[in-house]
């Protein structure tokens, strides 16, 4: 195998290996992890197998650099097996609440306010050039981040290295329509757009995560994108044979912002409806989200029910022993090109597992174009279509064990994690050599 590049990359999220967001350590678990080196801006310490070169910028300190000009805004940092300080679990639980405030109230105000902090605050330190310096990467790897402060970091570090570049854009990063009516939304995205075509004229290639996006974001910039989406390590899974149960059993998995939420509740409305006569669907939820009173008590009744949390490992066994698992966006005009061209890692768990997958969102957005493209899932683009859909399945198990099987196929099909993996190297090795 050729020599693996030293790889640099500029990034929001910690790197654990328990933790939430996994996409870019799973990419890079490919690699030789002294070959790995990683800047990030989030609070935490982290905790993986795939690197141990870090170096954080901690945006609590950047925050008070506005009026404390001599503070330390950034160090390098290492791999932890330990608990947190006092002071870091405080910093961590500080950050969340100004993420949650903000997700929550949808704050554009306050987006805005935080790139002013960024842009004024200091984080263009000796101490963050000289760790780039002495790592000396021979490619950097670039996520796009719909922020600008994070524009604005990797272009420095771009500027500073002048080593080939390659993006990676997994979300609708670019264009105006995730704005909706809000003119502190466009006037975010007016910033954020200059940041990233910046970035763009430095790239020597772009990856994207699925077709529907590698289709526009390739017309947009003129590139050849390639696909790369969270992989699947078929080695250690398979399609067993499995008996439907009577009732079927659906579950959802995963958050309940942007309008998810909307659809959940009528999924459960239809499940309720379904059932008045007798149960034939069990429809459960689990969420790290607190459901609203309405949406609370419609999961409380007519064979439905809100689980709460539980973790990555539960999941994936409570994913395997339903029959349905639901994969929901919102249809709702204000939510529903939040999703627009983004890749939900939830459906490749969700290909995993082998169970068939009914899917509600807009045609128009990527996760839906693609399971349709792929037949993959049972499909619902109206409201009114769920209960049908849903008594079709009740009605023909058979077609309920058809979709698990096709789901599987399919990930085996596009996300096989040495196919995925493989790929990747041999692009990057390439840019390389060129």
């Amino acid at each position: 195998m050729d020599r693996l590049p030293r790889v640099l990359i500029p990034s929001i999220n910690v790197w654990q290996d328990t933790g939430s967001v996994r996409t870019l350590p799973e990419i890079f678990s490919c690699w030789d992890k002294d070959k790995v080196a990683q800047i990030y801006t989030k609070a935490g310490l982290p905790d993986t197998c795939v690197c141990d070169r870090f170096f954080r910028i901690n945006e609590n300190a950047v925050i008070k650099s506005i009026f404390k000009r001599k503070i330390q805004t950034s160090s390098v940092v290492y791999n932890t097996h330990d608990t947190y300080s006092e002071a870091e679990q405080q910093e961590i639980d500080s950050q969340k609440k100004r993420y949650s405030s903000a997700s929550k109230k949808q704050s554009w105000l306050m987006s805005l306010c935080r790139e002013l902090v960024w842009l004024v605050g200091k984080w263009k330190t000796p101490e963050l050039d000289r760790f780039v310096d002495e790592f000396d990467p021979e490619i950097l790897f670039v996520p796009v981040y719909p922020v600008v402060y994070m524009s604005r970091l990797q272009l420095h570090i771009i500027k500073r290295t002048k080593k080939p570049v390659v993006c990676y854009l997994s979300d609708d990063n670019y264009s105006y329509k995730a704005c909706g009516k809000n003119p502190l939304a466009y006037i975010h995205r007016f910033w954020l757009r200059r940041g990233v075509r910046k970035i763009m004229r430095h790239c020597d290639q772009l990856f994207v995560i699925a077709p529907k996006q590698k289709e526009e974001y390739d017309r947009i910039f003129g590139t050849n994108s390639e696909l790369l989406t969270r992989s699947i390590d078929y080695s250690k899974t398979n399609c067993d044979e499995h008996e439907v149960h009577t009732p079927l059993q659906m579950i959802y998995t995963g958050k309940l912002g942007i309008g998810r939420d909307i659809t959940i509740a009528r999924v459960a409305q239809a499940v309720e409806a379904i059932n008045s006569q007798g149960e034939r669907i069990r429809f459960s939820v689990y969420s790290g989200d607190t459901p609203g009173n309405e949406l609370m008590n419609q999961l409380s009744r007519g064979g439905n029910q809100f689980c709460g949390s539980v973790t990555s490992d539960k999941i994936e066994k409570l994913q395997r022993e339903s029959d349905i698992t639901l994969f929901a966006e919102s249809l709702d005009k204000k939510y529903r090109n939040a999703a627009r061209l983004s890749f939900s890692t939830k459906l490749t768990d969700y290909f995993s597992s082998g169970r068939c997958v009914f899917a509600v969102g807009s045609e128009d957005i990527a996760p839906m174009d693609y399971l349709i493209r792929e037949d993959a899932a049972i499909t619902v683009t109206d409201y009114a279509q769920i209960e049908g859909k849903l008594r079709q399945l009740c009605d023909n198990p058979e077609i309920v064990k058809e979709y698990g099987k096709k789901a599987f196929e399919c990930g085996k099909r596009n996300h096989n994690k040495e196919q995925v993996l493989s790929n990747f190297k041999e692009v990057m090795l390439q840019l390389v050599k060129d």
